[in-house]
């Protein structure tokens, strides 16, 4: 049994290795109508992937290299400027190629007034 474990972890390491993060998909939806977003890697905190919406929401997000780590914004048009309403940080690995990575719904200010998101990493096979 111990040989089997020791022969075992190197074979997960390199499995774990047999995919890279390539970029993030999400679906925002709005008023029941989906929207896509792909979000590309970032080489800084400040590269951002952004869409507004008519009805006050904006959504963005941005995928760091390293660590892998997904961060998403959702803000809310509040007259003169946009407020942060919703924030999500999620470390991400290679397991989590092709599964969605939760569901969110957010509420604004306004009555009646929600915006829904998922993501999915999307990874390249060497």
């Amino acid at each position: 049994m111990w040989h089997l474990r020791r022969l075992l972890l190197p074979a997960l390491m390199l499995a774990s290795l047999g995919a890279e993060a390539s970029s993030v998909e999400c679906t925002v939806v709005v008023r029941s109508e989906p929207h896509s977003m792909r979000i590309e890697p970032a080489d800084t905190p400040y590269e951002v992937t952004k869409i507004d919406f008519d009805n006050g929401f904006r959504f963005a997000g941005q995928l760091l290299k390293e660590p892998l780590k997904l961060k998403t914004y959702t803000y809310f048009d509040a007259k003169d400027r946009y407020v942060l309403i919703h924030v999500n940080t999620q470390t991400l690995n290679d397991q989590a190629c092709g599964k969605t990575l939760g569901e969110n719904t957010i509420y604004s200010p306004r009555l009646e007034n929600e915006l829904s998101y998922h993501c999915k990493l999307l990874c390249d096979k060497p």
